[in-house]
Order: structure tokens, then C-alpha cells, then sequence
């Protein structure tokens, strides 16, 4: 039953993504100093020169629809564990994240999709069916609204990487975070 349930909130969370996708452009990422990396940046030379944030920094993401803001609240380890996952997991973190539509012209919806996140090591963590974790809502020009995503963390380190994506599609991110607990 649970991963019926699972499985229905995972297919409906991608259909929305997919259509807020698919209306979606290129965008930039402003960095602090105010200056924007571009889209047309080869992969190599944009991971280089790719902004970088900490725990509780606003990103502004502009792309030709509109402008909105992300930002990564909290990060904090759980011990609960699922019965009927597959997957391993030494640890599980819950990664709390809110974003506001600024001027999007389409409603804007932000999760896990939109992420890599990578531990330490630089593997590539699983997302994780836990209790806690919370699907962000779709939300119309001048709206906010917030999501928490669980992963598997098998690395004994309180460090994680977590590269974001306008555009799931998109060969590079449009910025990264770096948090450490």
C-alpha cells in the first residue's frame, strides 16, 4: 500500500514538473556581485565559474518567463528509516528548501527534480521514502511556498553538494550549494 501511495505521489509530482518544464526556458543564475552565468557557457566553463551558496542564501533564478527565488533552510538527519525501501541507507538527511514565484509567468513548483545532491565523496545521493519529507506546493506570481526532500546518505561526513537545475533537461546546473552541518 505504501508504495502504491509512493508511486502515485512520484508520478503526479513529474507530471507537473514536466509541464512546468516544458513552458520553461533558459535561465541565469545571479550571483551575489550581481553578475549572471550564462546558458551558452560550455559545461567545463560553466562548472568553473558556477555560483556558489550556503545554507539560508537567496538564489534568484532569471530565466525569459520570469524571476524567482530558492533557498536552502535547513539541513538535519532523521532516524527513521523505511520497512520497504530498497534502498541503502546508513543515514537519512531531510533537506528544507522554500522558494517564491517573482515574477514567473507560469505557477512555479520546486523539488527534488530539480536537484543532484552529492555527498563528500561525490556520489550521487538516492532521494529516500521517509516520514517528514514534504512535496512544495505550485504557486502563482508573488506566492511562496517550501518542500522537504530525503536522501540516503551513506557517507559519514556532514557534508553535501546539491547542484541545481532550472531545467531539469539542462546538460549544467545554474548554481550549487554547499552545506555542511
Amino acid at each position: 500500500m505504501m508504495k502504491k501511495v509512493i508511486c502515485t505521489m512520484v508520478s503526479v509530482a513529474l507530471a507537473g514538473l514536466f509541464l512546468f518544464f516544458a513552458v520553461a526556458s533558459g535561465s541565469d543564475a545571479e550571483t551575489s556581485s550581481g553578475g549572471t552565468q550564462g546558458a551558452e557557457e560550455t559545461q567545463t566553463a560553466a562548472a568553473a565559474k558556477m555560483p556558489t551558496y550556503g545554507l539560508g542564501e537567496v538564489v534568484t533564478v532569471k530565466t525569459s518567463a520570469g524571476e524567482y527565488h530558492v533557498k536552502i533552510t535547513k539541513v538535519e538527519e532523521t532516524s527513521d528509516r523505511n520497512q520497504f525501501s530498497d534502498t541503502q541507507a546508513n543515514r537519512v538527511v531531510l533537506i528544507s528548501y522554500e522558494y517564491e514565484n517573482v515574477s514567473y509567468q507560469n505557477d512555479l513548483s520546486v523539488s527534488s527534480m530539480d536537484m543532484k545532491v552529492y555527498d563528500k565523496e561525490n556520489n550521487l545521493l538516492e532521494t529516500y521514502p521517509a516520514s517528514g519529507t514534504k512535496y512544495g506546493s505550485s504557486v502563482g506570481t508573488g506566492r511562496k511556498s517550501n518542500g522537504i526532500d530525503a536522501y540516503a546518505l551513506n557517507c559519514d561526513e556532514n557534508y553535501l553538494e546539491i547542484e541545481f537545475y532550472d531545467n531539469m533537461f539542462n546538460s549544467s546546473a545554474d548554481c550549487k550549494f554547499i552545506l555542511e552541518w
